[in-house]
């Protein structure tokens, strides 16, 4: 293979060393939260019902995915104008992490299936008069705008029979913050519909590296602050750099391998940790330790989903 990628971008096709790479990190952090949740001492739970008033899509399809072996899939979340969502080959617990705005490594609970049986979703609210407007802006594993992220709560409540409750702990957390430095990052100018068409607008967040190169497109520091904390770290960081706005910026990286038949995955996932402080450097920008809420989602219960 030419070069490998680990992206966290919606609807781009997802290699199987990637998703193969990707599930490496989430292993290593669900055994890391395991570890660090005993060491932090006493939590404070809270045991969670469905709200009462939480808004609902108006139509919503949940369809699983053709499992088959040598069966692709696409991996992806798209927000389009009016609210529209499409999610593509999640399990229930990356569901989750959308619908609740959290990282992966943050999960507890679940049967085997609900980190293995994937699912389409697709879903819309109803129309209105003016025409809501929502925040289109979304990564691969994230739906910025609240509202949307309430009717997929609502969604998976109903259809998962999903009962939940949180834990939160004191222990070690990220500040993104500015490191001094020049900050040679620029203003994002594409435009998500010159990447995927379809009458699309909205923004999307990507952060990967691949051919040597750590890469951000039209990314937000909350957006990057949260990828390095789902993907690097799987602990919470939090955005203190003060900078509003998306953002372009590319970095090589100068140990590279040159050779990608010499890199296995074993040495895709060190590559992956090592170089992001580095790459963090080059824009300016830092990690500073610091103490705070970390906090744990249960599942307490889940079934497959009902029919549509």
């Amino acid at each position: 293979m030419a070069s490998i990628e680990i992206q966290c971008i919606a609807g781009r096709r997802v290699s199987f060393l990637a998703v193969f790479t990707l599930g490496l990190l989430f292993a290593a952090s669900l055994s890391t939260h395991a570890q660090t949740t005993t060491a932090q001492g006493a939590s404070t739970t809270s045991a969670e019902k469905a709200p009462d008033k939480l808004p609902a899509f108006e139509v919503a399809t949940i369809k699983p995915v053709d499992m088959s072996p040598g069966v692709e899939h696409m991996m992806g979340t798209n927000v389009y104008p009016g609210g529209r969502i499409r999610i593509t080959s999640f399990p229930l617990k990356s569901l989750i992490c959308v619908a609740f705005n959290i990282g992966y490594w943050q999960l507890s609970g679940g049967d085997d299936w609900t980190n293995k049986a994937m699912y389409d979703v697709e879903a819309k609210p109803a129309e209105t008069t003016p025409p809501t407007t929502y925040n289109l802006r979304h990564g691969n594993f994230g739906i910025e705008d609240e509202r949307l992220r309430q009717m997929l709560q609502a969604l998976l409540i109903e259809r998962f029979q999903l009962k939940f409750h949180r834990e939160t702990t004191t222990g070690p957390v990220y500040l993104l913050e500015k490191s001094g430095k020049p900050i040679p990052l620029q203003p994002s100018k594409e435009a998500g519909a010159k990447m995927y068409g379809e009458g699309y607008s909205g923004d999307v967040g990507f952060v990967g590296v691949g051919g040597g190169r750590w890469s951000i497109y039209n990314t937000s520091m909350p957006q990057l602050a949260k990828f390095a904390g789902d993907n690097i770290l799987h602990q919470p960081v939090l955005d203190r750099t003060g900078l509003d706005g998306a953002f372009d910026f590319r970095w090589t990286m100068i140990a590279a391998s040159s050779d990608a038949q010499s890199v296995d995955s074993t040495n895709i996932v060190a590559l992956f940790h090592d170089t992001f402080p580095l790459f963090l450097q080059t824009m300016g920008l830092k990690l500073t330790k610091s103490t705070g809420p970390v906090e744990t989602f249960v599942i307490d219960h889940a079934e497959p989903p009902s029919p549509n």
